[in-house]
């Protein structure tokens, strides 16, 4: 099951669905670290490639390819 994270349809998930698997939408994860990116990370080109970074991570199709990309996601936020 894919939600947004509203806690009463996960809530419901949970009773109905009880062995499912619960996983948070990609867009909506976007929709809310990228304001909070721009927040805290100046300039807006390292915003950019902070973003695009998490992209990477997020996208990964293996544990080899996500271990890499956390590497790279740490030293592009690495001060």
């Amino acid at each position: 099951m894919v939600s947004d994270r509203d806690i009463a349809l996960m809530n419901a998930i949970n009773v109905v669905f009880p062995k499912d698997a619960h996983l948070l939408c990609h867009f909506h994860i976007d929709k809310n670290v990228k304001p909070k990116c721009k927040m805290i990370v100046h300039p807006k080109k390292t915003c950019d490639q902070v973003m695009e970074s998490w992209g990477a991570i997020v996208d990964c199709e293996n544990v080899e390819s996500y271990e890499h990309r956390v590497e790279a996601f740490n030293v592009v936020c690495s001060p």
